[in-house]
């Protein structure tokens, strides 16, 4: 290894490092976008969770509301059923009268 070779200088081994000569107000800006950043974030996630409530409160209505339909729907069947043994029977009382 000579010591004219790029690679072996010392500029080279440092590797990543903060220049003294970066302004204070640029450090403190960066340091605020990420905090703001990280509230934002957090207040997002807030967001998702109401959101995620307010969907599993929303099935389960619907889920009541169809198990409520369905037992509905049944009842008139029932109440049909009935109305149309009475409207036979009363067919056959007419038809016998004739």
């Amino acid at each position: 290894m000579s010591s004219d070779d790029p690679e072996d200088t010392p500029q080279d081994r440092r590797g990543w490092h903060i220049d003294k000569g970066i302004p204070i107000i640029v450090m403190i800006t960066v340091l605020g976008l990420v905090w703001q950043t990280a509230k934002d974030q957090a207040r997002q996630d807030e967001r998702i969770s109401m959101t995620e409530l307010s969907i599993q409160g929303i099935r389960q209505s619907l889920t009541n509301d169809q198990v409520r339909t369905e037992k509905k729907f049944e009842e008139l069947k029932v109440d049909l059923r009935i109305i149309g043994g009475k409207l036979d029977r009363l067919n056959e009382s007419l038809n016998r009268r004739d």
